[in-house]
């Protein structure tokens, strides 16, 4: 179970970026594309980074992760 977790993780990671990266190139104002993929995986990665930290200091993510892995 823990490795379907990250391969969701990772797809929706993938598609959040290909989003954002589909959003900025399709703006009138866009002028630096270069620029947009340095920061679009920062942007994406930071606060998924920050939210995963908290889902898993949650104890009832934890509980209910392991009730999964059973």
């Amino acid at each position: 179970m823990k490795a379907l977790a990250r391969i969701i993780l990772r797809q929706l990671l993938f598609a959040v970026w290909l989003l954002a990266m589909w959003v900025l190139y399709c703006t009138p104002a866009c002028m630096h594309p270069v620029e947009h993929l340095i920061a679009v995986p920062f942007a994406v990665l930071i606060p998924t980074a920050v939210i995963m930290r908290r889902l898993c200091s949650d104890p009832r993510f934890m509980r209910w992760l392991d009730e999964q892995r059973q």
